[in-house]
């Protein structure tokens, strides 16, 4: 378990690390890597590209986000990373699960209802149902 993605959301209220990855992190000497994956082909029609790039990287970086929950983990000890990429949330968590080499990926499930979830899924399940990687899922 030497290396561990955690991919998070911006909408995302984290005010602490997962504990059970601290627990494990802290176990096997494992790196964390912080992943947030901005998808552009969901840009409002309102909203020009160039305008929803930049204000998805303000978010992301300008604000200190991804810097913020970094140092969550950090502050606990851990080797921490993190990593902005374009593209689909569930698509690029599985491409950067697999081709980096990840022992395991742990994510947060939101409660979203039933048949919201039916009808347009989740990151998540998502995830679980095509990975070929562990998946921790985390409520």
């Amino acid at each position: 378990m030497k290396k561990i993605l955690i991919p998070v959301e911006n909408q995302q209220r984290i005010s602490e690390p997962l504990k059970l990855a601290v627990e494990i992190a802290k176990k096997f000497d494992s790196t964390i890597t912080i992943f947030h994956a901005v998808d552009f082909h969901k840009i409002p029609n309102e909203v020009k590209y160039g305008a929803y790039i930049e204000k998805i990287y303000e978010t992301a970086n300008k604000n200190n986000f991804m810097d913020k929950v970094v140092k969550l983990y950090e502050d606990e000890g851990i080797k921490t990373e993190s990593k902005v990429i374009e593209g689909d949330a569930a698509s690029e968590i599985i491409d950067e699960a697999e081709k980096g080499n990840y022992d395991l990926v742990i994510m947060e499930t939101h409660s979203m209802k039933e048949r919201k979830r039916f009808m347009l899924g989740s990151v998540t399940n998502k995830v679980v149902h095509h990975i070929n990687v562990p998946v921790l899922v985390v409520r």
